[in-house]
C-alpha cells in the first residue's frame, strides 16, 4: 500500500471514530431509556390495535428530575393502515384535564374547599348560552355531590359551577389564575423543535405541557424543567400553589383512582394517582375521540409521571378505560424494570 493510501485510510478511520464518539456522547447525554421506550412503544402499539385507535402517545416523566425516560407516538391514517411514528408532542389537544387546573386556582382563592357541595342536577346545565353534559346525564345525573367527588367523577358541570362560584365571570381572571398555577408551562423544551402554546379557553393543552403540571403536582408544587438531556434540575416555579391545596388535588387524584372513575388505572402492584378525559370533536356521524389518561406513582414518594392519549373514531372511548387500562400496563412494566 502506498503512503499515500495509508495516509488516507487512517484519515477515514479518525472520521469514523470521531462519528461513533459524537454517536456514543449523544447516547450518553440523552435521558431516554432505549429498552423502555421500545417496551413503551410496543405496549402502545399493541393498545392502539385492541381499541381501533388512530393516533397514540405515551410519555414517562421522572418525577424528581424532570427527565424524559421515553416518549413514543404513533399514528396512522385509518385501522387498516400501518402505524407511522410521530414526534408532535407540542400541538395543544382537547382534554378534559383542565379540571384540575381549575380545582387547583380556584382552591387558591379561599371561595372552595374540598367538602363544598355543588348541585350539577340531571347532568344538563346551561352556561354561557353554552348547554353543557356530564357523561351520565342519560341516567338523570349526580344531582348534589362534594366539589372533590364531582372532580373524581369527571364532572364538566361541577368544573363550571367550582369556577363560577370561584371567579364568577371574569374570564380574564380565572385565565390568569390558571396561568399563574403554571397551567400551560413550559415554553419551550430543548430537543423539541417546535414552540409551545395553550389554549386555556377551549381546554387544549399539549402533552409536554400538561404532563409537566402533573408533574409538579406529584412534586409538592415543585414544577420542573422537562428534559430530554441530562443536564441540571432546573426550576420553572419551586411551588405553583400552597403544599395544604397541592396536599388537596393529591387527595382527589388518589380517590379518583380507589373509587373514582380512574380504577382501570388500579394495580396491586403500587398505589397510584391520577385522572383520565374524555373529549368528543367533530360532529354526532363523523365523531373523533380524545381519551387520555396522566398520573403517577407511588403516591407516598413519587418516581414516575406518566401521560397516554389516544385518537379513535368509534365508540367505545373512554379515558378512565381505554386510556387507564395502558397507564396501568406502563405503572407495571416500570415496577418490572426496577
Amino acid at each position: 500500500m502506498k503512503f499515500k493510501d495509508v495516509i488516507w485510510v487512517c484519515y477515514l478511520s479518525m472520521i469514523v471514530t470521531s462519528c461513533k464518539y459524537q454517536k456514543d456522547i449523544q447516547l450518553s447525554s440523552s435521558t431516554i431509556d432505549v429498552l423502555l421506550k421500545n417496551k413503551v412503544d410496543t405496549l402502545l402499539t399493541t393498545s392502539m390495535i385492541e381499541h381501533q385507535a388512530t393516533s397514540g402517545k405515551a410519555i414517562i416523566m421522572e418525577t424528581a428530575t424532570g427527565y424524559i425516560k421515553a416518549m413514543v407516538g404513533l399514528e396512522r391514517k385509518d385501522t387498516l393502515s400501518p402505524f407511522q411514528p410521530t414526534t408532535d408532542f407540542c400541538t395543544p389537544y382537547p382534554t378534559e384535564q383542565r379540571q384540575v387546573a381549575t380545582l387547583l386556582a380556584a382552591l387558591e382563592t379561599g371561595k372552595i374547599s374540598l367538602s363544598d357541595t355543588v348541585d350539577v342536577g340531571e347532568g344538563i346545565y346551561i352556561s354561557g348560552g353554552d348547554t353543557i353534559k356530564d357523561h351520565n346525564w342519560h341516567r338523570g345525573g349526580y344531582g348534589k355531590i362534594t366539589v372533590e367527588w364531582a372532580i373524581a367523577a369527571s364532572s364538566h358541570i361541577g368544573e363550571v359551577l367550582v369556577r363560577e362560584r370561584a371567579f364568577g365571570d371574569k374570564k380574564s381572571e380565572y385565565e390568569a389564575a390558571i396561568g399563574q398555577i403554571g397551567y400551560g408551562k413550559p415554553d419551550s423544551v430543548k430537543g423539541l423543535d417546535c414552540i409551545l402554546n395553550t389554549d386555556v379557553a377551549a381546554s387544549k393543552i399539549s402533552p409536554i405541557q400538561l404532563i409537566t403540571f402533573y408533574n409538579a403536582i406529584a412534586n409538592h408544587g415543585r414544577m420542573v424543567q422537562p428534559q430530554l438531556y441530562k443536564d441540571s434540575v432546573a426550576i420553572i416555579n419551586p411551588q405553583i400553589a400552597s403544599k395544604a391545596n397541592i396536599d388537596s388535588i393529591r387527595q382527589v387524584l388518589e380517590r379518583t383512582v380507589a373509587e373514582g372513575l380512574g380504577k382501570r388505572a388500579n394495580t396491586n402492584k403500587a398505589k397510584v394517582a391520577g385522572k383520565g378525559g374524555t373529549i368528543q370533536i367533530g360532529n354526532p356521524n363523523e365523531s373523533t375521540y380524545i381519551i387520555d389518561f396522566c398520573g403517577y406513582f407511588p403516591t407516598d414518594n413519587p418516581r414516575y409521571t406518566i401521560l397516554v392519549v389516544l385518537e379513535k373514531q368509534e365508540l367505545p372511548a373512554s379515558g378512565h378505560i381505554q386510556a387507564a387500562g395502558l397507564f396501568r400496563k406502563i405503572v407495571e412494566q416500570l415496577i418490572q424494570n426496577k
